[in-house]
């Protein structure tokens, strides 16, 4: 009996745990220095700049330096906490602004205080899309 159990419960918990790194939410790297005096992270990265300091990956396009520590600084919510992901599509819902915004659609959650300034296309940066 205890072998049949296992010979049905392990294959199933061996595919959840392969399947399990397709929905996570991936970290991104931690910047390895400091930001003192180095507030301009575009004079360094960005391409041929400084090797063998990495490039700005192309997905980062048009992205300011202010944006660089939301993700990469050591005491960011992204280094320190998990984003939730958003739990629906984005066909149609581009601009995430239209529902998450403060009071505007009950029971649909309000952008927090600490994302101020944030545009809706700033949301999946963080936010991944449930698979």
């Amino acid at each position: 009996m205890m072998r049949r159990l296992t010979a049905l419960l392990l294959p199933m918990a061996v595919m959840s745990l392969l399947a399990a790194p397709a929905f996570a939410q991936e970290k991104p790297a931690a910047m390895p220095h400091d930001t003192a005096g180095k507030e301009n992270c575009l004079m360094c990265h960005t391409a041929g700049a400084m090797a063998p300091v990495p490039d700005v990956p192309e997905s980062h396009a048009n992205r300011t330096s202010e944006s660089c520590l939301w993700c990469h600084a050591t005491d960011s919510p992204m280094q320190t906490v998990t984003p939730a992901n958003t739990p629906h599509d984005t066909a149609g819902k581009e601009n995430c602004l239209m529902c998450h915004t403060a009071g505007a659609m009950a029971p649909v959650p309000d952008v927090p205080e600490s994302h101020a300034g944030r545009s809706s296309e700033t949301c999946l940066w963080c936010h991944s899309v449930a698979g």
